[in-house]
């Protein structure tokens, strides 16, 4: 009877080891607002905090923080240094591999985040377009399309119409003139064909005009606010160009090296990413969007802008290590699906501007 009684014990030595070692959960976590943030008095607050409270009160988890880098977080998950991580993890396949995730209790996606343009600079960017090679193409454009007619009219004008188109080659600066302002339609009246052949141009060329204005007047305008719409465009790829600035080993950084975004900058925390960007190192802070709207809502200064693209789907969830037993991955599971559905996670959200 001894003998099979210590057998037992020998075959669950490693489940009791296990349990009595977990008899309080170990939970890292790095600030990361608004999900996870730090009161004047230490405590811990945000949607990830009170979710994972709530999953602990709902199972009678005992717990203790523990105060981590992030990249510290996922290796001391991985080496089941830690429990769980409580700062919100980007679900990958490469991840899924070294540690378990619950289900995602956020959707986002990442987006960029600039300084803000002053009136001033908006002013002398308007004012050096004027001096752009686009502007100045599409000036060249319609001086040639102006002058055409204006020689047109000269050819049927100079010999019945002499005194208002001379014959000589002054006579082609007349022409020029008057078809510049036929164009405008303002009409000063000073000069008008005679000839119906002139006639005839001058009806083709006052029709055609409001088109060809019209389309000139538009190409104009898009080479003066290029450069403005190159800052603020709305697809991800027009930024490959960009001096960018990421988190290191984050969701947003991998997707950022598998899409070809060969100029970027990685850092490991969000004060410095800010800083570089104050200090013009970099034109645009690539991460997930609700910490890039956190940043933005506590700019006092309005020095901030957040670029309209989304990219890149985050699911955020909560990190286990593997070694935690699947009844304790279901129990946490099925409590934190429970409160996600509650009315209190709703408001928690809208409030901490996440809904």
């Amino acid at each position: 009877m001894m003998k099979i009684m210590t057998s037992i014990l020998f075959a669950l030595a490693p489940f009791l080891t296990f349990a009595s070692s977990r008899d309080t959960l170990r939970v890292g976590y790095e600030l990361s607002p608004p999900f996870v943030v730090e009161s004047p008095n230490d405590m811990l607050s945000g949607p990830s905090v009170w979710l994972w409270e709530n999953i602990a009160e709902d199972n009678d988890i005992h717990y203790e923080y523990i105060h981590l880098g992030f990249n510290s977080l996922l290796t001391n998950l991985e080496t089941d240094s830690i429990d769980v991580c409580l700062t919100p993890l980007t679900i990958t396949s490469e991840r899924s591999q070294r540690i378990n995730f619950t289900s995602p209790y956020y959707i986002t996606h990442a987006s960029m985040l600039q300084l803000e343009v002053s009136s001033f600079q908006r002013w002398w960017q308007f004012i050096k377009s004027f001096f752009s090679l686009n502007f100045m193409r599409v000036l060249g454009a319609l001086a040639l399309v102006i002058l055409i007619f204006g020689i047109l009219i000269w050819i049927f004008e100079r010999k019945k119409n002499e005194k208002e188109f001379d014959r000589s080659l002054k006579g082609i600066w007349q022409g020029f003139w008057w078809s510049a302002v036929t164009m405008t339609t303002v009409g000063y009246g000073d000069k008008s064909p005679r000839t119906t052949g002139g006639r005839i141009i001058s009806l083709i060329w006052m029709f055609t005009a409001i088109i060809i204005i019209s389309g000139f007047t538009a190409s104009i305008a898009s080479s003066l606010t290029v450069d403005n719409i190159s800052s603020s465009d709305g697809k991800v790829d027009d930024f490959k160009d960009k001096r960018l600035g990421t988190l290191s080993n984050t969701a947003t950084s991998d997707w950022l090296k598998n899409h070809f975004f060969t100029n970027k900058k990685e850092y490991e925390k969000m004060d410095e990413l800010v800083i570089s960007l104050d200090n013009n190192e970099i034109d645009a802070i690539a991460h997930d969007r609700p910490i890039l709207q956190t940043i933005i809502k506590n700019d006092t200064l309005s020095k901030y802008k957040l670029v309209d693209i989304k990219y890149n789907p985050q699911f955020y969830a909560f990190g286990l290590s593997k070694q935690l037993p699947d009844s304790l991955n279901d129990a946490i599971n099925y409590s934190m699906l429970y409160n996600i559905e509650r009315m209190d996670w709703k408001v928690l959200l809208s409030e901490t501007g996440l809904e």
